[in-house]
C-alpha cells in the first residue's frame, strides 16, 4: 500500500519544522552569542553613559543657573561697580553670604570667585584681596576676553586656597561667567570651581564592565576612574581620534583601546563640548558567550532527535481525520484527483461556499431592492395598508412590528452654487447623503433611506419612547446626519420632520408634512432642522403685507438711490419673515413684491424681459429658493440693481432728448418772445422739469443759453449784414437798443459798433 501524498508531505514538513529551528538556533547560539551579549552590553553602556551625561549636565546647569541668579542680585551688581576696601565690611559680608549660598552639598562646589574687573577687587570664600593668593587675579583676568558670556573650562595647575581645602584647578572644572554676560568688555567675572571627584561621583560605572570617563574639547581627561589619568591628553589615541571624527552626537563602534579590542560608546555634549566615553573590553564578554553557544548546541542535538521521533508518530495520528473528511467529500465511486487530500478538500469546499455566497448575495440584493420599493410606495401613498408588516418582516425588517411611533425625515441639500459641486453632481451627492444617513442612524431604528426627487427620505420609529422623548431622539439623529453631511461633503443640508405616525397608512401624510416643513427655509434660512408642528401655524393668520416698505423700495429705485433701495429691501424681507403665517402666503407676498417691481418697469416703458438674458422664468427662480439670504440677494442682483440701471439709462436718454428738443426750439424761435413756459407747452413737460433737465445736461440755465445763442446770432449779423444795431436789437427781442448794447459790452467788453468797426479794419 502506497503512502498517501499528504501523509508523506506531513512527515517531511514536521521534520523540517522541528529540525530547522533547532539547527538554526544551535548555529546561531554557537556563532553569534558573543555578538548578542556584546550588543546587550553596548546598549547597557550606552544607557549608563546617557544617564551619566544627563546627571552631570543637570548639575552643571544648576550651577550655571545659580551663578546667573547670583549675578542678577542687586547687591552683587551694585558692588561690582564699587571700590571695596576693608572699611566696607558690611557689603563684603553680604557678598560672602551670597557666594556661600550657592555652595550646597548637592552641587559639590569647592570655591566661588567674584572678581570686579572694573574696580580690581576679588572676593572668595577666604575674603577680600588681601587674603587671596598672588597671581589669582591675573589668571581670572585672562578669561575676560572669552567669546561666550558663559562657559565651562578645565582648570590650570595653580593651587588656590579654598574655604575647605586646597583645590587643584587642573583636577577641576570651572564655570566662568561675564557680567554683563554678552559684553565684549565685561565689568565683572565670576568663577565657580567644581572638583573632578564630584564629577566622578555623578558617573555610573561598573568595575567589571569597562571605564567611563569625560574628555574636554581638547581631548584632555576631566574625570576618570584612574585618577592618574586626570588632565592627560588622549587626543592622539586612535580610538579617541575615531570618536572625535564621528559626525553623530552619539554612537557605538568597535576598535582597539591600547592593545586590546573593545566596544567603545560615546556621547558628544552640545552644552559644553565635552565628550563622554565608555570603553568595554570584548574578551570578557565573548568568553561567556562561547560557553552559552556550546551548551546550546548540545541541547539542540537532543531536541532534534526527539523531534524526529515525534514527527513520525504525530503525523500518522493527525492524518486520520483528514482521511475521513477526504472520503466523505469524495466518495469511492468518483475518480481520485492527482493531488493531495487537502487541496482536493479545499477545492470542493470553495465550490460549495462560492455557490452559497452567490445565493445569499442575490437574495440580499433583491430583499434590499424590494424593501426600498415598498418604502417608496408607502411614502407616496401607493401601497396597500394590508400586509405591509408581513412583507417588511420577509425583507429582514421584522423589528418594525414593535414600533409604536414613527416620523418621516426629509434631507435636502441647501445650495450647490457656492460649493465645489455643480447641479450635475446632485444625484451622486444625494446617494452619498443616503449612505451617510444609513451609517448614522442605527439599523433597528429606521427603514432604508430612499431618494425621492431632490430629497433623501427616511422613516424612523421607536417602540419604547414617549412622544416628547421620541421627538428629542429624532432631533438628535437629524442633527448628527446634518453634521456628518457638512463634515464629509462640506455641504449645508436642511431636514424636515413630520408629525408622529402610529400606523403605516399615515406614512404618506408624514412625507407631505416633511416636504412642507422644508418649505419654511424660505423664511428661516438654510441648514435648519424643522419639525412641521413647530413651524406650521396652528391657525391661519390674516396676511399683513408691508405696503409702506414696498412704496419706500420703489421710490428709492425711481430716485436711483441704490443704497436706500437695498436698505428698504432688507427691511421688507425682515418684515415678511417676522410674520406668522403659512409658507404659501409668504411666497405669495414675495410674488406680490416681484409684481410691484415688474409693474414699476412697465410704467417706465421697460420690459421685464430685459432683466434676464437666459429666458428663465423669474417666478420659477423665486419659488425655487429656500433661504431668506438667497432670496434677498436674488432680488438685489436680479431686480433692484438692474431695474435702477435700466431706469437710469432711460432717464439719461430722455434727458438728452429733451435738451436737444429745447435747443432746436431756441434755434428756430430765438427771434420771438420765446420763454420756458412756451417750450414746456410745445414739449408737454412741466417747466420746472424742463429747467432741471436742461441745466443737468448743458450746465447752464435756459435763459442763459437763449441769451448766449442770441449773442452769437448778433455777432454773425454784425459781421455778415448791414442791419443797424437798433434793427438787430429789435429782431432779437430786446426791449430797447440800450439794453442790447449794455449786454453786448458786458459779454464782449466792447460795444456792438466797436465790434463791427474792428471787423472792417
Amino acid at each position: 500500500m502506497r503512502i498517501s501524498s499528504y501523509l508523506r508531505k506531513l512527515i517531511i514538513l514536521t521534520l523540517l519544522i522541528g529540525a530547522f529551528p533547532v539547527l538554526i538556533l544551535g548555529w546561531y547560539s554557537y556563532h553569534y552569542s558573543s555578538q548578542s551579549v556584546l550588543q546587550q552590553v553596548e546598549e547597557r553602556n550606552s544607557q549608563v553613559l546617557r544617564q551619566s551625561q544627563l546627571r552631570v549636565e543637570q548639575t552643571l546647569k544648576m550651577i550655571d543657573f545659580s551663578t546667573t541668579q547670583l549675578l542678577g542680585l542687586p547687591t552683587v551688581t551694585k558692588a561690582i561697580a564699587t571700590k571695596l576696601d576693608i572699611d566696607d565690611m558690611e557689603i563684603i559680608h553680604e557678598l560672602y553670604k551670597h557666594l556661600s549660598s550657592i555652595q550646597t552639598f548637592e552641587l559639590g562646589i569647592k570655591d566661588v570667585y567674584l572678581y570686579s574687573l572694573e574696580q580690581d577687587w576679588l572676593i572668595t570664600n577666604s575674603g577680600l584681596d588681601a587674603y587671596n593668593q598672588p597671581g589669582l587675579k591675573e589668571k581670572l583676568h585672562s578669561f575676560s576676553g572669552m567669546p561666550n558670556g558663559s562657559m565651562w573650562v578645565s582648570g590650570n595647575s595653580a593651587s588656590i586656597q579654598g574655604a575647605e581645602e586646597m583645590v587643584e584647578l587642573n583636577h577641576a572644572v570651572i564655570n566662568l561667567k561675564k557680567w554683563p554676560i554678552n559684553a565684549s568688555r565685561p565689568r565683572g567675572l565670576i568663577a565657580v570651581v567644581m572638583s573632578a571627584q564630584q564629577l566622578s561621583d555623578l558617573i555610573d560605572s561598573d568595575p567589571g564592565m569597562g571605564d567611563v570617563f569625560i574628555l574636554d574639547e581638547d581631548g584632555r581627561v576631566i574625570t576618570h576612574p584612574d585618577s592618574s589619568l586626570l588632565g592627560k591628553d588622549l587626543s592622539e589615541e586612535p580610538y579617541i581620534q575615531s570618536v572625535r571624527a564621528q559626525t553623530e552626537a552619539n554612537g557605538v563602534f568597535s576598535g582597539m583601546a591600547g592593545e586590546s579590542k573593545a566596544s567603545i560608546s560615546f556621547r558628544k555634549s552640545a552644552y559644553n563640548g565635552w565628550t563622554y566615553v565608555s570603553v568595554v573590553p570584548t574578551q570578557a564578554v565573548t568568553q561567556q558567550a562561547a560557553a552559552i553557544g556550546r551548551t546550546s548546541i548540545l541541547i539542540s542535538l537532543g531536541v532534534l532527535a526527539a523531534t524526529a521521533l515525534t514527527a513520525l508518530i504525530g503525523s500518522r495520528r493527525m492524518y486520520t481525520p483528514v482521511r475521513s473528511i477526504y472520503r466523505s467529500l469524495l466518495p469511492d465511486k468518483e475518480p481520485r484527483p492527482k493531488k493531495d487530500e487537502f487541496i482536493a478538500i479545499s477545492d470542493r469546499i470553495q465550490g460549495i461556499l462560492s455557490d452559497q455566497s452567490k445565493l445569499k448575495f442575490e437574495l440580499a440584493g433583491q430583499q434590499q431592492q424590494l424593501a426600498e420599493f415598498l418604502v417608496r410606495k408607502m411614502l407616496l401613498g401607493e401601497a396597500r395598508s394590508q400586509g405591509i408588516q408581513e412583507r417588511l418582516a420577509d425583507y429582514g425588517y421584522a423589528y418594525t412590528g414593535d414600533w409604536t411611533l414613527m416620523r418621516v425625515l426629509l434631507v435636502q441639500i441647501d445650495r450647490l452654487d457656492s460649493s465645489r459641486f455643480t447641479e450635475q453632481d446632485r444625484d451622486l451627492l444625494l446617494f452619498a447623503v443616503s449612505n451617510i444617513a444609513l451609517e448614522v442612524v442605527p439599523g433597528g431604528d429606521r427603514l432604508p433611506p430612499i431618494v425621492i426627487r431632490e430629497s433623501v427620505v427616511m422613516l424612523i420609529g421607536t417602540k419604547t419612547q414617549s412622544e416628547e422623548a421620541f421627538k428629542e431622539a429624532v432631533y438628535a439623529r437629524a442633527a448628527e446626519v446634518q453634521a456628518s453631511v457638512k463634515s464629509y461633503l462640506q455641504l449645508q443640508a436642511s431636514i424636515g420632520i413630520s408629525r408622529s405616525c402610529t400606523a403605516w397608512p399615515e406614512v404618506s401624510r408624514g412625507y407631505e408634512e416633511g416636504e412642507n416643513a422644508l418649505k419654511y427655509r424660505a423664511r428661516l434660512g438654510g441648514e435648519v432642522i424643522l419639525f412641521i408642528e413647530d413651524v406650521q401655524p396652528a391657525r391661519r393668520e390674516e396676511i399683513v403685507y408691508p405696503k409702506t416698505l414696498e412704496d419706500e423700495l420703489t421710490g428709492a429705485i425711481k430716485s436711483l438711490d441704490r443704497q436706500r433701495a437695498a436698505e428698504a429691501l432688507s427691511l421688507m424681507m425682515n418684515a415678511l419673515a417676522s410674520e406668522e403665517y403659512d409658507h404659501q402666503e409668504y411666497q405669495m407676498s414675495l410674488v406680490r413684491l416681484l409684481m410691484a417691481l415688474i409693474r414699476l418697469l412697465q410704467d417706465a416703458g421697460i420690459s421685464h424681459h430685459q432683466l434676464k438674458s437666459d429666458g428663465d422664468s423669474l417666478f420659477e427662480e423665486l419659488l425655487g429658493m429656500h433661504s431668506p439670504r438667497d432670496i434677498e440677494a436674488w432680488f438685489i442682483d436680479t431686480l433692484v440693481l438692474p431695474a435702477a440701471g435700466l431706469l437710469e439709462e432711460r432717464q439719461r436718454n430722455q434727458f438728452t432728448s429733451i435738451s436737444e428738443e429745447v435747443k432746436q426750439l431756441i434755434a428756430e424761435a430765438f427771434d420771438t418772445d420765446l420763454t420756458l413756459e412756451k417750450c414746456s407747452a410745445r414739449l408737454n413737460y412741466h417747466p420746472q422739469y424742463i429747467s432741471r433737465v436742461f441745466r443737468q445736461e448743458t450746465g447752464i440755465s435756459f435763459t442763459d443759453y437763449l441769451a448766449h445763442y442770441r449773442m452769437t446770432v448778433a455777432k454773425r449779423w454784425l459781421k455778415e449784414t448791414d442791419l443797424t444795431i437798433t434793427e438787430i436789437a429789435m429782431k432779437l427781442k430786446y426791449n430797447n437798443p440800450a439794453n442790447f448794447i449794455r449786454y453786448f459790452r458786458k459779454m464782449e467788453g466792447i460795444t456792438p459798433g466797436q465790434y463791427r468797426n474792428n471787423l472792417t479794419e
